[in-house]
């Protein structure tokens, strides 16, 4: 695989295909059911701006925003399609056509939360720590840091199901323990998912297994 193939044939081709695959799954979310809602909820976090990274057209996002008023959201997402979606339907998000390696319109520690859903598993690996390094540049110090992913026993690539007009994988490992590994960053909650069903899931089917993982962005808390 080339280098950067992967995100340039996502960025034209599977960004748009995707959300045209799932536009009335989108249609029918529900925020009163949306765990990472409810994790921001729960932890009492109060956000003074929100940034979610593969934010489709926006819907989660503006959820946030209509629970927290006073809270600015933003959306980037490599689908122009969901996009214009989203500017027509949700008019109180930020968006950003992009891509997670290049998050240049924010400055460094501006990012009360970060949410990343379904993303880690697509990024070519080449380029996986400078989308860490992203991610780590504009969280604040203190702020809180929301994985979405599939969950997995041990590291897995395997071949992108939907594309078959050029060789792509997806990558499936437990992201929340790069950040951990770090000691820079604290796991506060993991729950684990049934992909098909949306329902907490203890079985060994690992397969159709995803992570919802809350984590503290925290430089003094190894070294005190």
């Amino acid at each position: 695989m080339e280098s950067n193939n992967q995100r340039e044939s996502f960025l034209a081709y599977e960004a748009d295909a995707w959300f045209n695959r799932n536009r009335e799954v989108i249609k029918k979310y529900d925020p009163s059911r949306d765990r990472v809602i409810s994790l921001i909820k729960e932890y009492n976090l109060e956000p003074k701006n929100v940034l979610e990274i593969g934010s489709s057209a926006g819907y989660r996002i503006n959820a946030i925003k209509n629970i927290y008023n006073e809270c600015e959201v933003f959306g980037i997402d490599p689908s122009s399609k969901a996009i214009e979606y989203g500017k027509e339907n949700f008019h109180d998000v930020n968006f950003i056509h992009g891509t997670a390696d290049n998050l240049e319109d924010f400055k460094n520690e501006s990012i009360d939360i970060v949410i990343v859903g379904f993303v880690f598993y697509v990024i070519d690996r080449d380029i996986l720590f400078k989308v860490v390094s992203e991610i780590d540049r504009v969280l604040r110090n203190g702020g809180i840091l929301i994985i979405v992913d599939f969950f997995s026993e041990r590291s897995l690539r395997n071949v992108y199901e939907h594309i078959g007009e050029f060789n792509a994988f997806s990558f499936k490992q437990n992201y929340d323990e790069i950040f951990t590994s770090s000691k820079l960053y604290y796991l506060l909650d993991k729950s684990t998912w049934n992909h098909s069903e949306k329902v907490l899931d203890a079985t060994d089917n690992y397969f159709d297994k995803y992570s919802i993982s809350l984590l503290k962005k925290d430089f003094d808390a190894s070294y005190r």
